[in-house]
């Protein structure tokens, strides 16, 4: 098979003079906009946590630091420089996502639901927030596999939504991810590539590849990354012939 060399991308670092944060990120995110987003937890106060953006060079972008915010599993930019930070999981009556300002104020806080898999955002703050299979068994959003939420941390629209034909049913969704406000997925368990915009979902087919672990998708060109054990680094490219929108 052939071998694609990986490039180095860009430099994650919280400070080059501060020594209060530690090295290595709590959790990483890339927004719609190609920069990367970092949460680095302080050495000695446990409440205290920093974000920084960066775009590939050495020293960040920017940062805030947050005080009394959760621990994140992910982060996510919003429009006019907010910060989405969720947990992957919650507590009956708990909540798990956090909206905060770029200077530092928490604005919401709301429940995604529990067993979350990946969270992205789009251009317009849209939220897309997709569940592994311990979702099943609980209640409201996680059990539709799949759901998008306003920049308010308010459900808008559950998998599978309202479509004829209908789509696959996602019981655990392996694959995620936004292009534009438009979500592609690659889910447990018939591996179908679906998309889904606005008030509609879309069967594109059978997957060319069961348990990939992560989607890239441009137009109809896309590729399906990693796998089980000795599939860890496989990447394998597609092509889609049937384009429903």
């Amino acid at each position: 098979m052939p071998v694609v060399p990986l490039r180095r991308a860009g430099f994650l670092d919280p400070s080059p003079t501060d020594p209060d944060w530690e090295r290595t990120p709590q959790a990483v995110g890339v927004g719609p906009d190609h920069q990367v987003l970092a949460v680095w937890n302080h050495r000695h106060h446990s409440h205290r946590r920093l974000v920084t953006i960066h775009d590939g060079g050495r020293v960040p972008l920017d940062s805030v630091a947050l005080d009394g915010c959760l621990q994140p599993h992910f982060v996510q930019p919003l429009p006019e420089g907010r910060l989405l930070l969720v947990q992957a999981r919650r507590r009956q009556g708990d909540n798990n996502a956090e909206i905060w300002s770029s200077d530092g104020h928490r604005l919401h806080a709301g429940d995604l639901g529990d067993a979350i898999e990946d969270v992205l955002t789009t251009p317009t703050g849209e939220i897309w927030v997709s569940y592994f299979d311990e979702a099943m068994g609980g209640s409201g959003p996680q059990t539709h596999g799949l759901a998008r939420f306003s920049d308010d941390l308010r459900p808008v629209w559950l998998y599978p939504g309202n479509t004829v034909p209908p789509v696959p049913e996602i019981f655990d969704c392996y694959a995620v991810n936004v292009a534009g406000e438009t979500a592609w997925t690659c889910a447990y368990t018939e591996f179908h590539l679906v998309s889904a915009c606005g008030e509609r979902a879309a069967d594109h087919g059978q997957s060319p590849y069961r348990s990939a672990q992560r989607l890239l998708i441009d137009g109809r060109t896309g590729a399906l990354l990693s796998g089980p054990g000795p599939e860890y680094d496989l990447i394998s490219g597609f092509r889609s012939t049937r384009m429903a929108w």
